[in-house]
Parts: C-alpha cells; structure tokens; sequence
C-alpha cells in the first residue's frame, strides 16, 4: 500500500507519533503479559532509534500502515465508549511521555543515548526502508534488543521516575523478553520526543480528547483508501 504524507496536516503528523508512543507501550505490555508479540510491529517500534538528523516525518515511520495497532488504541482510548483501551498500555503511554520531559531536562543523557544510538546503528542491519529487513536474523535481532535494553539501562534507568511494567514473572525473569521491553520503552520515548516536537502536549490530551478520537479513525481511513 502506498500513501504520501502530504496527505497528513501538522495536528494528523503529531498524532501518529503519539500513536507509535502507543504502539509501544502496548507491544510492550504484551511482552510482560503474554511473552511474544508480533515481530513486525516490534520492528517497526525500535526502526526511529536508528533515525538521525532526519528531515519529515515520513523519514521516521516510512511504513505507516504498520502502526496500525497504535492507531487503533489511541483512537480506543479517546473514545468516550465503555470499551476502551487496556489501563497498563494507557498508563505506559503517559509514563512514555513523563520520561521524555525528564530526558530533555538532561542534556547529557540526550548525548550519551545519541552516541550510543549512532553506535549500536553502524553495526546493525536494521535500516528504515519502506520494506521490512527481511534478512535480518533471530539471532542478529537478539544482539540488537540486547544493545539496545543496555543502552537503556545505563541512560533511562538512571532518571529519578522509572516504568514498572507488569507481567507474569516468567516473562519478566526473561532476558530475551526484557531485552525487548526496554528497547521498545526506549522507542517510545524517541517517538514521544517527535510528538512534542510536532506540537504534542499532555495537557491537550485532556482538552482535545474527542479531536485525537477522531483524527485517528480520520488517519486510518485515508490509509484504507491510500493506492
């Protein structure tokens, strides 16, 4: 399927960042809960870590129709219906975005997690082409979430407020599960950090809770008629 971000104003733009901040937080709740997920929308998750100095939006997520699951629960979440999201990826999705104000507070962080992005990047072989990296082994894939959570652990773990994801101990006691946790939990913020970027506030999640509903659902039918 293709699609054009032209076809996405600035307020459309914002919300599909928030949408793979979401994306994030659920895939890794999954991880806790039921130790797998789907690879692909893991992949997808963790492909803007790998993205520096870039110049849209469309550089960052090339692939849109693979963040269908963060579409979905944002535009759940909003909703004023009775079926909404799952409370533990609601509650990951704003602690994402309360990392992100604790990150940018530390600038040297931001440089030391930057550095080790830029280094974890030259010897990977994910890319973020608008085809997934199909070649990409399980075990080249472990080296990267193994990076990529240490990376994690020796920046993020360090702020004074940390995210205590739940799950079943087994899962929890998993390295290669954990390794994955923490790499998408360090996609989140990459992501959230694009959402502010783009005009996103937490204060308007509040304010604009019926728009955000809507122009999810409005994102995800201009990807079911893109050709």
């Amino acid at each position: 399927m293709n699609y054009s971000f032209d076809r996405f104003n600035r307020w459309e733009s914002q919300n599909i960042a928030l949408a793979a901040v979401a994306q994030c937080a659920s895939l890794a709740n999954s991880l806790a809960t039921n130790g797998t997920t789907s690879n692909i929308e893991l992949i997808t998750s963790i492909k803007p870590l790998m993205v520096f100095d870039s110049s849209s939006i469309s550089d960052i997520y090339p692939r849109l129709t693979d963040l269908s699951l963060g579409l979905r629960i944002i535009q759940k979440t909003f909703s004023n219906g009775q079926n909404q999201e799952e409370p533990n990826v609601v509650r990951h999705t704003l602690s994402l975005l309360l990392l992100r104000n604790k990150l940018i507070a530390n600038q040297q962080m931001q440089t030391r997690i930057r550095q080790g992005l830029k280094e974890i990047a030259e010897t990977s072989m994910l890319d973020n082409t608008k085809e997934p990296k199909s070649e990409m082994s399980y075990l080249q894939q472990d080296l990267l979430f193994e990076q990529l959570a240490t990376l994690y652990q020796d920046t993020i773990s360090k702020l004074p407020y940390r995210i205590q994801v739940q799950g079943k101990i087994e899962n929890l006691k998993n390295e290669r599960v954990t390794n994955r946790i923490r790499a998408l939990l360090l996609g989140g913020i990459r992501s959230a950090v694009l959402w502010h970027q783009l005009g996103g506030r937490r204060w308007r999640l509040v304010f604009y809770r019926k728009r955000v509903h809507e122009t999810a659902g409005n994102i995800r039918r201009k990807l079911l008629t893109a050709v």
